[in-house]
């Protein structure tokens, strides 16, 4: 009995890590999210000066031309000087992708264009957060000519954006 449990821990421990898979933890825990179970995690890096996840969105029609994907950048920031030129960098790059054309924000911490990747058109949603001395990028791209998949990819970015602490 006792060696079934010690082999029924074990196994729990190292099952543990799936089971959270949807949360998010950044700058050493400090910023705190989940995503939606679906969202596949491509990509973490981190330096000194900035962290990044990003995040497969599967179910697009358009998935063999590009990928639609989540993308959190955070930096730390000494104060809203530095939330803004942060927000002012990552705004200045969008606007140098091919075939750029902005569109309505609803708010100034937002950001919304189109672009090429490749030959495909993409819809490009930004949000920016600054909360405990971190400037947060929220960045959801999709491929602009898929309306099925659109809805169900802004309602999950629309969530994520709602449990990014700010």
């Amino acid at each position: 009995m006792n060696r079934t449990l010690r082999v029924l821990l074990t196994a729990l421990a190292f099952a543990s890590p799936a089971l959270g898979a949807t949360d998010v933890a950044m700058a050493d825990g400090k910023i705190r999210f989940a995503v939606p179970d679906a969202w596949v995690p491509i990509m973490q890096s981190q330096d000194r000066d900035s962290e990044s996840q990003v995040f497969q969105v599967p179910g697009s029609t358009q998935a063999d031309a590009t990928l639609a994907r989540v993308s959190i950048t955070l930096q730390p920031v000494p104060n809203l000087n530095g939330f803004q030129q942060f927000a002012g960098t990552l705004r200045s790059r969008a606007s140098g992708l091919k075939d750029y054309a902005p569109r309505k924000a609803s708010s100034p911490t937002e950001n919304a264009y189109t672009a090429k990747e490749g030959p495909v058109k993409q819809d490009y949603y930004e949000r920016y957060f600054y909360t405990g001395g971190y400037a947060i990028q929220l960045r959801c791209v999709r491929p602009a000519d898929d309306a099925k998949f659109a809805a169900a990819f802004d309602k999950g970015c629309a969530e994520v954006a709602s449990r990014i602490p700010s």
